[in-house]
Parts: C-alpha cells; structure tokens; sequence
C-alpha cells in the first residue's frame, strides 16, 4: 500500500481526532470501551484514532454509535473539516482545545452554577447554591448532555 500523501495523513488524523473528541463527550474513557460499544475490536478502533486508513465498514460502525451522519467519515478524509452529529451538534477541530476532560466535567459545570446563583441570588446560602448545582447536573444527566456516573 502506498504511504499516504501530506493532505491525506492530515484529514486521517483530523478524523481520528473528531473521533477522539465523540468518544470522550460520550463518556468513554478508553478506546476499548467505544471499540466495543460500536462493534469493532480494539485494532480498527484505534487505527482510526491514530490516524491510520481504516475500511470503510469500520467508518459506518463508528458513524452509527457515535451518532454522526453517515457518511462523515468519508467526508473528512474527502477535506471537510467538521462531523456533523444526528443530534444537530458538530465536531470541529477548534472545539478539541475546548472540551473537558470528563472526569472534570461535573466540577466545572457545578462552579458555573454557583457563580452564577451567587450573582442572580446573593442571598442564597452556599448549601442552596449546591442543592442547585446538584439538580442541575441530574437534569444535564438525564437528558443526555453529561455522562453517567461523574
């Protein structure tokens, strides 16, 4: 197989970029438990985060349970530079520096909260701040927006 030009190497490692970024806003922590959860073994899966060309059936698993259009995945390796998901969000590169570790995910979104009842309410006390917070993430949680568990 011939080695992949410059332009290809760049959009196979975007992809497995975006890839990376989906997999950790679906609270997946390691490249094991999405491989699995999409069908594939570890091998493709981690191909595709290393930025190594992969089959094409190995994009439509990924595609179908990381909820993106299908088609995405060729897309990016055809020069586009954003997935689009089924739930009308995207994934873009500049968006990588901005994302959470998700084990700091429910610690941020609690201190946003609170600062902003503090602001809105200065007379609520810190354990109705945190009753809040609290309600908040499990509202986050149930409607799909956090992870499980954090």
């Amino acid at each position: 197989m011939a080695a992949p030009t410059d332009s290809t190497a760049q959009q196979l490692q975007l992809l497995g970029d975006l890839v990376k970024q989906q997999r950790i806003a679906l609270g997946y922590t390691s490249k094991e438990q999405a491989a699995k959860a999409v069908g594939l073994s570890h091998v493709p899966y981690r191909n595709v985060e290393n930025g190594v060309a992969v089959s094409d059936r190995t994009y439509t698993k990924i595609e179908g349970g990381f909820g993106m259009i299908p088609g995405s995945c060729r897309a990016i390796l055809n020069g586009a530079d954003t997935i689009r998901l089924q739930d009308g969000g995207e994934l873009a590169q500049d968006a990588r520096s901005r994302r959470l570790p998700v084990e700091d995910v429910d610690a941020t979104v609690r201190a946003i909260i609170q600062d902003a009842v503090g602001i809105t309410t200065p007379d609520a006390t810190m354990g109705q701040a945190k009753e809040i917070s609290d309600r908040a993430l499990a509202a986050l949680r149930e409607r799909g927006f956090l992870p499980d568990g954090h």
